[in-house]
């Protein structure tokens, strides 16, 4: 029993992929297969390698850079120790925040995990931090390296997650807009 359902969790997860994608049966056929393919050679099943392309999918990826960014995401959630499908969410929500294109998730998750593994916080606090500061970061002209470097620092001293993000969010803005007192 326990091989058919896995079966089933695979088409279903792979069903929800073809909807949010819109891929065509060829793209879908590519798609089908990495995940396959990589939830034979990973630690990841094929199941969540299918989770995963749904949040990515949902960001608006096209099934070409779904396909190029997956290897990257299962790296990431790797050094993570977090589940695939909230990895790939994440990181396309930082992606999105800074204004970054699908190409860059490579890059995105190297920052990420250098961050992450040279600081007091994790994948998912990040997440969390990014979330609110990253789109005011964006404005500012701030890099998510500069961002995620700040969040590490921040992080080692016990900030972390949403106040972490929105001490670096009142931040930029009051450098944005300084009072009286402080211009």
């Amino acid at each position: 029993a326990a091989p058919f359902k896995a079966g089933i969790e695979f088409e279903s997860s792979m069903a929800r992929v073809k909807a949010l994608s819109g891929a065509t049966n060829e793209e879908f056929k590519r798609l089908n297969s990495t995940a396959r393919q990589l939830g034979a050679s990973t630690t990841f099943s094929a199941s969540e390698v299918g989770q995963g392309m749904q949040y990515l999918a949902m960001a608006g990826f096209k099934a070409n850079e779904t396909i190029k960014a997956m290897p990257d995401l299962l790296n990431l959630a790797s050094a993570g120790q977090t589940d695939l499908a909230m990895t790939s969410n994440i990181a396309s929500d930082i992606l999105s925040g800074f204004g970054l294109k699908a190409k860059d998730m490579g890059n995105v998750s190297d920052i990420l995990a250098k961050t992450f593994t040279t600081a007091n916080t994790d994948l998912a606090k990040l997440g969390e931090t990014m979330k609110y500061v990253g789109p005011v970061a964006r404005k500012a002209g701030m890099s998510l390296e500069e961002a995620s470097a700040m969040a590490g620092l921040l992080g080692n001293v016990g900030i972390k997650g949403s106040q972490a993000g929105t001490t670096l969010r009142k931040m930029l803005l009051s450098l944005a807009a300084p009072s009286s007192g402080a211009s």
